[in-house]
């Protein structure tokens, strides 16, 4: 049985929930197999992964598209041949949603984050790069190569394109974050000169 109210957790969306499922694995010192998030999702949300005619029984097919989305907007890494683990913003979402589903209301954020510690040996770089300073010289005729991406991402010309894009938004999401909004911009516009977003 859930220890969660299902009136509560089926107005969350599959998403959020598959993250707090990793993340509650992961808190245990488990690995996050495929298996064993299927285990974790039905056992914590047994009416959102339940096969509709067979309840009793988990529907692993819930997880594919949602698992996409969630690597897109860099909230988890990891496939099914690996293992999971959520990124520092899955854990935003998953003690957020912790917060919803115990019925403890989230205590007041700060009103902006700045960098530091890890954060910032990812931001500072990106920022001293020459390729944002490129950007910032001349926005409208700027361009950038997949190389020139993946070296200032620290990815090789090997690297998977799914793993190049995951270090993309992290980056994204670490700039948006801390509100370095022209770092945002930069990244989104080097996004969008490459086509990322339709590559696979």
């Amino acid at each position: 049985m859930s220890p969660f109210d299902e009136k509560v957790y089926q107005r969350i969306e599959i998403g959020k929930q598959i993250v707090f499922a990793i993340y509650s694995v992961n808190r245990n010192s488990e690995e996050c197999s495929f298996e064993r998030l299927v285990k974790e999702c039905f056992t914590l949300f047994p009416k959102t992964f339940g096969f509709y005619r067979y309840p009793e029984w988990p529907d692993s097919l819930r997880l594919d598209r949602a698992l996409r989305t969630l690597r897109q907007k860099g909230w988890v890494t990891g496939s099914a041949k690996t293992v999971f683990s959520v990124t520092r913003f899955g854990e935003q979402v998953a003690r957020e949603l912790e917060r919803t589903l115990t019925g403890r209301k989230m205590p007041p954020g700060p009103i902006r984050k700045l960098a530091k510690g890890q954060e910032a040996k990812l931001i500072n770089p990106l920022k001293q790069n020459e390729v944002y300073a490129r950007f910032q010289q001349d926005r409208e005729h700027f361009s950038v190569s997949e190389t020139e991406l993946r070296r200032m991402l620290h990815c090789t010309l090997e690297t998977p394109l799914r793993v190049v894009k995951q270090s993309l938004q992290y980056c994204k999401n670490l700039a948006e974050e801390c509100e370095e909004e022209d770092l945002r911009e930069f990244l989104s516009t080097c996004e969008d000169k490459l086509d990322l977003k339709r590559r696979y």
